[in-house]
Protein backbone atom coordinates (compact mmCIF):
# COMPACT_ATOMS: atom_id res chain seq x y z
CA UNK A 1 0.00 0.00 0.00
CA UNK A 2 2.85 2.37 0.84
CA UNK A 3 4.50 1.59 -2.50
CA UNK A 4 1.30 2.47 -4.34
CA UNK A 5 1.01 5.75 -2.44
CA UNK A 6 4.66 6.52 -3.17
CA UNK A 7 4.16 5.75 -6.85
CA UNK A 8 1.04 7.91 -6.94
CA UNK A 9 3.00 10.74 -5.36
CA UNK A 10 5.78 10.42 -7.93
CA UNK A 11 3.28 10.36 -10.80
CA UNK A 12 1.52 13.41 -9.35
CA UNK A 13 4.83 15.25 -9.06
CA UNK A 14 5.72 14.40 -12.68
CA UNK A 15 2.32 15.62 -13.85
CA UNK A 16 2.73 18.82 -11.88
CA UNK A 17 6.19 19.39 -13.37
CA UNK A 18 4.78 18.82 -16.86
CA UNK A 19 1.99 21.35 -16.27
CA UNK A 20 4.43 23.91 -14.88
CA UNK A 21 6.88 23.38 -17.73
CA UNK A 22 4.09 23.64 -20.31
CA UNK A 23 3.01 26.93 -18.81
CA UNK A 24 6.52 28.18 -19.56
CA UNK A 25 6.40 27.13 -23.24
CA UNK A 26 6.78 30.11 -25.57
CA UNK A 27 4.56 28.53 -28.21
CA UNK A 28 1.65 26.11 -28.18
CA UNK A 29 3.77 22.96 -28.70
CA UNK A 30 3.37 21.61 -25.19
CA UNK A 31 1.48 18.30 -25.02
CA UNK A 32 -1.00 19.45 -22.40
CA UNK A 33 -1.73 22.77 -24.06
CA UNK A 34 -2.68 21.02 -27.31
CA UNK A 35 -5.08 18.69 -25.53
CA UNK A 36 -2.79 15.71 -26.04
CA UNK A 37 -2.29 13.25 -23.23
CA UNK A 38 0.85 13.34 -21.17
CA UNK A 39 2.75 10.12 -20.90
CA UNK A 40 5.72 9.71 -18.60
CA UNK A 41 6.63 6.58 -20.53
CA UNK A 42 4.42 5.62 -23.47
CA UNK A 43 5.06 1.91 -22.82
CA UNK A 44 3.58 1.93 -19.32
CA UNK A 45 -0.05 0.91 -18.88
CA UNK A 46 -1.91 2.01 -15.78
CA UNK A 47 -5.37 1.22 -14.38
CA UNK A 48 -7.11 2.09 -11.15
CA UNK A 49 -9.66 0.62 -8.76
CA UNK A 50 -12.01 2.75 -6.68
CA UNK A 51 -11.70 0.83 -3.42
CA UNK A 52 -14.70 2.44 -1.72
CA UNK A 53 -16.97 1.52 -4.64
CA UNK A 54 -15.49 -1.96 -4.77
CA UNK A 55 -16.11 -2.63 -1.08
CA UNK A 56 -19.62 -1.15 -1.10
CA UNK A 57 -20.60 -3.59 -3.83
CA UNK A 58 -18.57 -6.64 -2.81
CA UNK A 59 -21.02 -9.18 -1.39
CA UNK A 60 -18.51 -10.89 0.94
CA UNK A 61 -17.48 -7.52 2.41
CA UNK A 62 -21.13 -6.63 3.02
CA UNK A 63 -21.69 -9.96 4.75
CA UNK A 64 -18.54 -9.67 6.88
CA UNK A 65 -19.42 -6.09 7.84
CA UNK A 66 -22.93 -7.14 8.84
CA UNK A 67 -21.58 -9.99 10.98
CA UNK A 68 -19.13 -7.65 12.68
CA UNK A 69 -21.89 -5.09 13.27
CA UNK A 70 -24.17 -7.75 14.78
CA UNK A 71 -21.39 -8.91 17.06
CA UNK A 72 -20.74 -5.33 18.16
CA UNK A 73 -24.45 -4.81 18.87
CA UNK A 74 -24.58 -8.08 20.84
CA UNK A 75 -21.54 -7.01 22.90
CA UNK A 76 -23.04 -3.59 23.62
CA UNK A 77 -26.36 -5.10 24.64
CA UNK A 78 -24.60 -7.53 26.99
CA UNK A 79 -22.49 -4.72 28.47
CA UNK A 80 -25.49 -2.39 28.85
CA UNK A 81 -27.53 -5.11 30.60
CA UNK A 82 -24.72 -5.72 33.07
CA UNK A 83 -24.30 -1.97 33.61
CA UNK A 84 -28.04 -1.62 34.31
CA UNK A 85 -27.94 -4.49 36.79
CA UNK A 86 -24.94 -2.91 38.52
CA UNK A 87 -26.71 0.46 38.64
CA UNK A 88 -29.68 -1.16 40.39
CA UNK A 89 -27.35 -2.76 42.93
CA UNK A 90 -25.68 0.60 43.56
CA UNK A 91 -29.07 2.26 44.06
CA UNK A 92 -30.09 -0.49 46.50
CA UNK A 93 -26.81 -0.05 48.34
CA UNK A 94 -27.34 3.71 48.61
CA UNK A 95 -30.90 3.13 49.83
CA UNK A 96 -29.64 0.73 52.52
CA UNK A 97 -27.02 3.28 53.61
CA UNK A 98 -29.65 6.01 53.89
CA UNK A 99 -31.91 3.77 55.98
CA UNK A 100 -29.13 2.33 58.15
CA UNK A 101 -29.95 -1.20 56.97
CA UNK A 102 -26.42 -2.50 57.49
CA UNK A 103 -25.83 -3.92 60.96
CA UNK A 104 -22.15 -2.95 60.97
CA UNK A 105 -19.94 -0.49 59.16
CA UNK A 106 -17.70 -3.38 58.11
CA UNK A 107 -20.67 -4.99 56.37
CA UNK A 108 -21.38 -1.72 54.51
CA UNK A 109 -17.72 -1.36 53.49
CA UNK A 110 -17.64 -4.97 52.33
CA UNK A 111 -20.70 -4.38 50.13
CA UNK A 112 -19.18 -1.15 48.79
CA UNK A 113 -15.93 -2.99 47.92
CA UNK A 114 -17.92 -5.73 46.17
CA UNK A 115 -19.76 -3.14 44.05
CA UNK A 116 -16.53 -1.29 43.21
CA UNK A 117 -14.93 -4.58 42.11
CA UNK A 118 -17.97 -5.37 40.01
CA UNK A 119 -17.73 -1.92 38.39
CA UNK A 120 -14.02 -2.43 37.65
CA UNK A 121 -14.74 -5.89 36.19
CA UNK A 122 -17.43 -4.36 33.98
CA UNK A 123 -15.03 -1.70 32.70
CA UNK A 124 -12.41 -4.37 31.97
CA UNK A 125 -15.03 -6.44 30.13
CA UNK A 126 -15.90 -3.40 28.00
CA UNK A 127 -12.23 -2.90 27.10
CA UNK A 128 -11.82 -6.62 26.36
CA UNK A 129 -14.88 -6.72 24.08
CA UNK A 130 -13.70 -3.60 22.25
CA UNK A 131 -10.25 -5.11 21.71
CA UNK A 132 -11.76 -8.37 20.46
CA UNK A 133 -13.85 -6.45 17.93
CA UNK A 134 -10.80 -4.50 16.77
CA UNK A 135 -8.86 -7.73 16.29
CA UNK A 136 -11.75 -9.24 14.28
CA UNK A 137 -11.99 -6.10 12.19
CA UNK A 138 -8.25 -6.19 11.52
CA UNK A 139 -8.43 -9.87 10.52
CA UNK A 140 -11.36 -9.06 8.23
CA UNK A 141 -9.38 -6.24 6.62
CA UNK A 142 -6.34 -8.48 6.14
CA UNK A 143 -8.46 -11.26 4.63
CA UNK A 144 -10.16 -8.83 2.25
CA UNK A 145 -6.82 -7.36 1.26
CA UNK A 146 -5.42 -10.79 0.44
CA UNK A 147 -8.50 -11.74 -1.59
CA UNK A 148 -8.55 -8.46 -3.50
CA UNK A 149 -4.80 -8.62 -4.17
CA UNK A 150 -5.17 -12.19 -5.41
CA UNK A 151 -8.07 -11.33 -7.72
CA UNK A 152 -6.25 -8.31 -9.11
CA UNK A 153 -3.16 -10.43 -9.77
CA UNK A 154 -5.25 -13.07 -11.57
CA UNK A 155 -7.11 -10.37 -13.52
CA UNK A 156 -3.83 -8.75 -14.49
CA UNK A 157 -2.42 -12.00 -15.93
CA UNK A 158 -4.63 -11.30 -18.93
CA UNK A 159 -4.95 -7.51 -18.71
CA UNK A 160 -1.18 -6.99 -18.37
CA UNK A 161 -1.17 -3.58 -16.70
CA UNK A 162 2.16 -2.33 -15.42
CA UNK A 163 0.49 -0.56 -12.49
CA UNK A 164 -2.92 -0.85 -10.90
CA UNK A 165 -3.58 1.99 -8.50
CA UNK A 166 -6.24 2.28 -5.87
CA UNK A 167 -8.02 5.10 -4.12
CA UNK A 168 -10.66 5.72 -1.53
CA UNK A 169 -12.74 8.78 -2.21
CA UNK A 170 -10.30 11.33 -3.62
CA UNK A 171 -7.24 9.71 -2.06
CA UNK A 172 -4.22 9.52 -4.42
CA UNK A 173 -6.15 9.71 -7.71
CA UNK A 174 -7.62 13.16 -8.17
CA UNK A 175 -8.69 12.38 -11.71
CA UNK A 176 -8.75 9.21 -13.70
CA UNK A 177 -10.10 8.64 -17.17
CA UNK A 178 -12.93 6.15 -16.71
CA UNK A 179 -11.60 3.91 -19.48
CA UNK A 180 -8.80 3.00 -17.05
CA UNK A 181 -11.20 2.30 -14.18
CA UNK A 182 -11.26 -1.48 -13.75
CA UNK A 183 -13.32 -1.46 -10.54
CA UNK A 184 -16.37 -3.13 -12.10
CA UNK A 185 -14.27 -5.86 -13.73
CA UNK A 186 -12.52 -6.68 -10.45
CA UNK A 187 -15.87 -6.58 -8.62
CA UNK A 188 -17.39 -9.05 -11.09
CA UNK A 189 -14.57 -11.52 -10.38
CA UNK A 190 -14.80 -11.00 -6.61
CA UNK A 191 -18.56 -11.53 -6.48
CA UNK A 192 -18.33 -14.53 -8.83
CA UNK A 193 -16.06 -16.27 -6.34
Amino acid sequence: MKIIKLFAGVVSALLLMAVVSCNKCPNQNCPLMNGDSLSVNPGISVAFVKMDSLLLNYNVYKQMSEELLQEEEKSRLNLNQKASALQKEVEEFQNKIQHNAFLTQDRALSEQDRLLKKQKDLQELGIKLEQELLVKQQKMTEKLSLVIDSVINVYNLEAKYDFILTNTGKDNILFGNQKYNITSKVLEILNAE
